[in-house]
């Protein structure tokens, strides 16, 4: 099959999942899900050797797939595949019809952002993503599930497609619709590149989770049924897709910016300390969680300062982690929907429904073993090349990163202990086992199966890697040993990796008032920072309630000084959606354009887009309140 005409097949399957899913129910919609992950597949396949064209007759869309955007839609078509027939027997609180919706169009966004060379249609997908994983998060109905979701659209708007919209239109003032024509044309942008670099890193740190930008993340995973995760875990993925894209292909390289992004990525590690304060399972990995992608960045950025052998040795690690924790989470999350699958929620005590003798207990622990980096699995792998790369170096920062790195990675294994620990001490209620069905625990197998196969063998991924890391970098590793033994340092990479779970396991012994003391500086620092932000967005909550609701909801003047928080607001009906609600928006982006002195016609396709993107926003906000 041709490649074009797969991904076209791709899109048109994704879309009739979601309308299928609207009008006849999820469960038939996830039918198409499914289906649509072949050909994502074969597109993934055929992007190794590289293709362009057009793709959306009736809204023309230029793509350009390189091996880099193979390698992320190899694993977009993996986590489709797994996610559409694990939903085919679960049964998902909140409206099927909706949820449906959204996973769908959220992975076709998705599947558009990876493929598309176009600045406007890789924003017009970005924001797309934004509001479908929001309607997914608002349609859950779970406990705290408004308030997640009003969080998380505020971040995605304010600090990813704001920043994102800005950076389009200085593109276009430069004239340039395309990455190439973007990388070519960086000396006529009407300002420093440095504001380039802050605006694509606002973007899509946020998209990612990444600090300052993770505050979303648990409260996104504690409100979404677990089988939907790894819809959000695919949107981390963009993220670092997304800045890898930007700052390997077309911004030009920078050591200033490498350190901010290590030392951000390095800072998100911390985030694994709060896991020791959850019972909640689902809050508990969602901390993992962002150590994990924190991991991910902290490679990237140490890969643009080192440069030369050691800065490929490190990103090739990089993305073996981003990758992995996307495999080992999913088969987690993909776990826990069993609890919940019954209506239970899933915390220390009711996990005994997996640890009493079920296969699906072992698949878990596989996968939280590689969560901890026990040797030889995934984390343990994919650290083993940024540890060498940068013992390599004699740069002190990065050792400094690197050891707190290396002493954060004991924690994942000290909580699984102490998830043990308190199962044994807290929760001696016996518990019948259900039988879980079969479609679940099939997934969530071959969801673990492969994290583990692929970080054991990792020769599997090595067209797709090879590739990626030779169009970046122009050279690779002849051999997996010019990875791994590229040189003595490998030993002190191996003794810090090693050294970690053996740690960890000795503190998940502690009881964990103890370990809380010792944390306690941590987690003093940690609440001042979000105190901080905490500040800022409430300020932004309240002048939202004040001149931007009156806008959007049917609510009196004098009824304002009594709404005290965002719940309040869904109980106002909707106000009569017309051209005047989001005119002053188009206003503005047409005032920045010609700001930006643009010439291209074409700059009237990101107006629309963004305004039909807005205008969705505000239906499904007027559809759900």
């Amino acid at each position: 099959m041709e490649p074009l005409i797969a991904l076209e097949l791709s899109l048109a399957l994704l879309l009739t999942g979601a309308l299928v899913s609207l009008f006849k129910g999820g469960r038939l919609g996830y039918l198409f899900t499914l289906s649509a992950s072949v050909p994502i597949f074969l597109v993934s396949i055929a992007g190794i050797d590289g293709f362009k064209g057009e793709v959306l007759p009736f809204l023309p869309t230029g793509v350009d797939v390189d091996p880099l955007s193979a390698l992320f839609l190899m694993l977009l078509a993996f986590l489709t595949f797994a996610l559409s027939l694990y939903l085919l027997d679960y049964r998902a609180r909140g409206d099927e019809r909706y949820l449906g919706l959204s996973v769908n169009m959220a992975l076709l966004s998705a599947l558009l952002f990876l493929v598309t060379d176009d600045l406007e249609r890789l924003t017009l997908a970005y924001e797309l993503f934004a509001v479908f994983t929001f309607v997914l998060i608002l349609t859950s109905e779970t406990k705290g599930s408004r308030k997640a979701a009003w969080r998380y659209i505020v971040l995605t708007q304010l600090f990813g497609i704001i920043p994102l919209l800005i950076a389009t239109s200085l593109a276009h003032s430069a004239g340039a619709l395309t990455f190439g024509e973007l990388r070519e044309n960086l000396a006529n942008l009407p300002v420093g590149l440095w504001v380039m670099y802050a605006l694509y890193l606002s973007a899509f740190l946020v998209r990612a989770g990444v600090f300052p930008f993770h505050t979303w993340v648990a409260r996104a995973y504690r409100s979404v049924p677990s089988p939907f995760i790894p819809v959000f875990i695919a949107g981390e993925g963009l993220g670092f897709y997304g800045l890898l894209r930007m700052i390997e292909f077309v911004l030009p390289a920078s050591r200033t910016v490498g350190y901010v992004i290590a030392t951000l990525g390095a800072v998100s590690a911390f985030a694994t300390l709060y896991s020791f304060r959850e019972i909640r399972m689902k809050r508990k990995f969602a901390h993992h969680s962002i150590m994990d992608v924190g991991i991910a960045f902290f490679a990237l950025g140490a890969s643009m300062v080192l440069g030369g052998t050691a800065g490929t040795i490190v990103l090739i690690g990089a993305l073996l982690h981003i990758l992995y924790q996307a495999l080992y989470k999913s088969a987690v999350f993909f776990g826990l929907g069993a609890i919940e699958h019954y209506g239970e929620e899933p915390n220390i005590c009711s996990i005994r429904k997996l640890l009493r003798g079920h296969v699906i207990s072992l698949l878990i622990s596989l996968s939280v073993f590689s969560m901890a980096g026990v040797p030889p699995l995934a984390a343990f792998v994919s650290k083993w090349p940024v540890f060498e790369g940068i013992a390599m170096s004699k740069d002190i920062l990065l050792w400094l990163m690197m050891l707190t790195v290396a002493f954060l990675s004991l924690f994942p294994m000290a909580s699984i202990l102490q998830i043990r620990r308190l199962n044994r001490e807290l929760c001696k209620r016996e518990v019948e086992r259900d039988e879980i069905p079969l479609m679940i625990r099939t997934v969530t197998g071959i969801v673990a199966i492969a994290g583990f196969t692929v970080a054991v063998f990792p020769l599997l991924l090595h067209p797709w890697l090879a590739s990626a890391i030779e169009e970046i970098s122009g050279s690779i590793p002849e051999s997996p040993a010019g990875v791994f033994f590229a040189s003595p340092s490998f030993v002190l990479a191996v003794a810090l990796l090693v050294a970690a779970p053996i740690a960890g396991w000795k503190v998940g012994k502690v009881p964990t008032e103890r370990v809380s003391e010792l944390l306690l500086i941590f987690y003093n620092a940690g609440d001042i920072l979000r105190e901080a932000f905490g500040f800022f967005l409430d300020e932004f909550r309240k002048a939202y309630i004040r001149y931007v609701l009156p806008v959007i909801k049917v609510v009196p003047r004098h009824e304002i000084p009594d709404i005290g928080d965002v719940d309040d607001a869904f109980d106002y009906p909707v106000r009569h959606l017309d051209e005047a609600m989001f005119m002053p928006l188009i206003k503005a982006v047409e005032r920045l354009a010609r700001w930006g002195r643009s010439r291209n016609l074409d700059m009237n396709a990101l107006i629309g887009g963004f305004a039909v993107a807005m205008a969705l926003l505000i239906v499904l906000l007027g559809v759900f309140a």
